[in-house]
């Protein structure tokens, strides 16, 4: 499977990988697929990759330096987006222990 050529389409890709397995209301789902387009065009225009390509290195890299203008509950949310992606791709067993960090938390760390 050859991965998305530009971020709209890695954003497009993670919100199909993401309304399969999203429940829930549609504003909520409106807004998980935003962030997870958000998430995935990001992760492209640092590594080229799509959320079937990603490996573990990739969603740090987001999370610790994407994610870097974000604070508190706003990381948190998209940590969630984050965990929710990595189950629809079925990698979030195997992956959460390395993706440990201040993120998993609403609260501020001081």
């Amino acid at each position: 499977m050859s991965g998305p050529r530009n971020a709209d389409q890695a954003g497009r890709l993670a919100v199909q990988v993401l309304k399969r397995s999203l429940p829930g209301h549609s504003d909520t789902v409106h807004r998980e697929c935003q962030r997870a387009a958000g998430i995935a065009a990001v992760i492209w225009r640092r590594w080229h990759v799509g959320p079937w390509q990603w490996k573990c290195k990739h969603v740090r890299w987001f999370l610790e330096h994407g994610m870097s203008q974000y604070q508190g509950w706003t990381r948190y949310r998209y940590w969630l987006t984050v965990e929710q992606l990595l189950q629809a791709i079925e990698r979030l067993e195997d992956w959460r222990p390395r993706l440990n960090g201040p993120w998993r938390s609403p609260q501020e760390r001081r």
